[in-house]
């Protein structure tokens, strides 16, 4: 009797966990993308030896990292800490941001250059930066929200001129600054140095060729107004020149 009674309470538990075991494979085999759940490459545990080829999370996640890498955040970094050093004003970096009419693009920056676009959007962050509390500041501090006393007059004259030989040197100069700075005091060995700098110059590549790419509207019609508006007539990239502490060569014009 105490035999059967085990058997009758046991067995319908049995056949249940075999019937959940078959769904359970049957789900793996119908649905292959739940090892993307698996720790691995970003995970909380390190993936084993021997582990199947990266999931599509593992490989979105690789890309947001290749994306967002060390030399973009250096770069970002660098011109929001150079923003709030210099206590850059907010109609400076309207000029910093301006474009060309309501449809056009921006004026300092080339559409897709990897220095640009992270230069420009510090400057964006910086753009709606809060209030600063907890402590009395000086006028200036209080109503722009910043650290530094703002930009020379002069150089906020140039990044309004009209003239792109002007305006772009002045975002030259500032970016070459900016860079410069945090090279000088973030720490970097020697050889980080030299790493960061010759990515750096991959990088400035890239622009120039998509400066060329939009000048010869390889992009459709009007490339250069979508997408490098300030750079008519010119073959160099002020950012990218900045970032490497390099002066800017453009045409008069």
């Amino acid at each position: 009797m105490r035999l059967s009674r085990t058997v009758s309470i046991h067995t319908p538990m049995n056949i249940s966990l075999n019937i959940f075991a078959r769904i359970l494979a049957a789900l793996i085999v119908l649905f292959p993308a739940a090892d993307a759940f698996a720790a691995g490459p970003g995970g909380d545990l390190p993936a084993a030896s021997g582990s199947p080829a990266p999931s599509r999370l593992e490989k979105a996640r690789g890309g947001e990292r290749k994306l967002f890498d060390e030399t973009y955040q250096f770069i970002f970094f660098a011109t929001l800490e150079g923003l709030y050093r210099d206590g850059v004003s907010s109609a400076d970096v309207d000029s910093l941001l301006a474009t060309k009419g309501k449809e056009g693009g921006y004026l300092n920056f080339i559409y897709t250059c990897p220095i640009c676009m992270p230069v420009e959007g510090a400057i964006v962050t910086y753009k709606l930066r809060p209030r600063i509390d907890h402590m009395k500041l000086p006028n200036y501090q209080t109503d722009e929200r910043t650290f530094g006393f703002g930009l020379p007059k002069e150089v906020s004259d140039e990044l309004q001129s009209e003239k792109a030989s002007v305006r772009l040197k002045a975002v030259n100069e500032l970016v070459s600054n900016w860079i410069s700075y945090r090279m000088d005091h973030s720490g970097l060995t020697k050889n980080g140095k030299k790493k960061l700098i010759e990515e750096l110059q991959k990088r400035r590549k890239e622009g120039m060729n998509a400066l060329r790419s939009f000048a010869a509207n390889m992009n459709g019609p009007n490339s250069m107004d979508a997408f490098a508006a300030g750079y008519e007539g010119g073959d160099e990239c002020a950012v990218c020149n900045g970032a490497l502490q390099m002066p800017l060569k453009l045409k008069e014009r």
